[in-house]
């Protein structure tokens, strides 16, 4: 600025006093002084040749304290700018429009803000004399805006938290916002997303799920269903899909927020809940058919009914310790060694050293667990009457080898030390469980020997069982 800014402020007030002066115009003045927005005429050398009330707000001094001074004595914080617009305007005679300043009064412990829009204040012949300044107060709309940005950026960030895909839609359904895990499982980059419709990445054969969408879009309903939608590997995943409107106070809907929840452990394990409730259905009358078929059996070689409910007993025992072993491990099947800890366990407590077993560890279907344990229940009861384990030197030798070749098991009992054993002249339900009823079950083989020594059992089975 020249130094004669004195002069030229004096020489530009006089020489608009006629555009502005509220001597020449009080109904000018009354519209300027009650104006709801700041009004303010700067001198080229940015002091206040005119200045309403509501200008004022910005530092808080009267309108008489403004009058001659410079912007810079009234509100230092701002004399930067305002020097800055004011020397733009008077070097191109252009407006400097929508322009923000905020300031905090001395009295006030909050940030105000206005935006504003100078204009050049021209003499009669053209010249510019000064600046004309009109500032609109924001505050509220600013404090509005930023409460709006914290709420988003606190719902995206609660949305890129959760474990579930979400995403926001226009009106027409074309995505503008997705979470990051949106991203993650589509494979599109962020903003890739933009533009699109969710129904991208939708499983084709849920054709219904389409027209069903696009009724939700004509009527402005929700949307609620389990859909298949497609990873960024290719594969679909079932997910609980739910898309809700948002409606303006008109009933009209302005956006779609979309939520997908993944549900595939959900499925898989309903999935499983169904396998194990057919397979227990199915091993249930299995095992009822067995049930049957001792009790019968059991029935045909009993003496008297006292025996018939001894041996009985036994015979459910032993297929009800089959039962607890299976459904510890959900039907998967059980180990040789775990079968034969579980049957053996009666005898072992009086017979413990007497029994050996050895083999590797084979996993048995349930099918050869009820069985083959209903077969070594026979022989060790047998044995304990009879056998090698009903005297002390006696020893039973349960052995079982992998045949990789042939995928088949071989399974041999072995007593030695016993009484001397001789050939049965009758033979009892033990003996048809043993050479009839495992054999067929197994569709294996098997040979019983009823040596000097002790008695002998060598069977022989496909490791997997051929459920045709």
């Amino acid at each position: 600025m020249p130094s004669d800014d004195g002069v030229i402020w004096r020489a530009a007030r006089a020489a608009s006093a006629p555009d502005f002066s509220p001597a020449h115009s009080p109904e000018w003045q009354l519209i300027y002084d009650t104006a709801p927005i700041g009004l303010a005429v700067l001198s080229p050398d940015c002091r206040y040749l005119q200045i309403n009330q509501r200008l004022t707000d910005i530092c808080g001094l009267p309108v008489a304290d403004h009058i001659g001074r410079s912007v810079r004595e009234t509100v230092p914080a701002l004399a930067g700018a305002v020097e800055d617009n004011v020397r733009s305007i008077m070097e191109t005679g252009e407006p400097v429009t929508g322009i923000e300043v905020a300031g905090q009064r001395r009295d006030e412990s909050g940030e105000r803000f206005w935006v504003t829009y100078w204009h050049p204040l021209r003499s009669r012949n053209g010249e510019i004399i000064g600046v004309n300044v009109a500032a609109e107060e924001i505050t509220e709309r600013k404090r509005s805006e930023a409460a709006l940005l914290a709420s988003e950026r606190q719902f995206h960030t609660l949305a890129d938290s959760i474990p579930q895909l979400v995403w926001m839609a226009e009106a027409d359904g074309s995505i503008f916002w997705a979470n990051s895990r949106c991203h993650a499982y589509t494979g599109v980059p962020v903003g890739g997303l933009s533009g699109r419709r969710w129904m991208d990445i939708l499983d084709p054969a849920e054709s219904d799920a389409a027209f069903r969408w696009a009724t939700c879009l004509d009527t402005g309903s929700a949307l609620e269903a389990e859909l298949k939608l497609r990873a960024r590997d290719g594969h679909y995943v079932p997910f609980l899909t739910r898309v809700v409107p948002l409606k303006n106070s008109s009933g009209a809907v302005y956006r779609w927020i979309g939520t997908h929840i993944d549900i595939s452990e959900q499925k898989d394990r309903e999935e499983q809940t169904r396998f194990i409730a057919d397979e227990l259905s199915h091993r249930t009358k299995n095992l009822l058919t067995v049930v049957l078929a001792v009790a019968n059996q059991t029935a045909r070689h009993a003496t008297d009914v006292a025996q018939y409910q001894e041996r009985f007993s036994e015979r459910l025992i032993a297929l009800a310790n089959c039962h607890d072993l299976l459904a510890r491990d959900q039907w998967q099947g059980a180990t040789f060694g775990d079968l034969l800890t579980v049957q053996m366990k009666p005898f072992r407590e009086s017979t413990e050293a007497q029994i050996e077993t050895n083999g590797p560890p084979i996993i048995l279907q349930p099918e050869a667990v009820h069985y083959l344990g209903l077969a070594f229940q026979e022989l060790a009861t047998n044995a304990s009457k009879h056998g090698a384990l009903s005297v002390p030197r006696g020893v039973v030798s349960i052995s079982w080898l992998l045949d990789d070749a042939a995928d088949t098991v071989c399974v041999s009992w072995a007593e030695s030390g016993g009484p001397r054993v001789l050939p049965p002249q009758r033979k009892g339900f033990g003996h048809v469980v043993i050479d009839r009823i495992v054999p067929r079950a197994l569709k294996g083989t098997g040979r019983m020997s009823f040596l000097p020594d002790g008695v002998n059992w060598a069977f022989e089975f496909p490791l997997t069982r051929d459920k045709k």
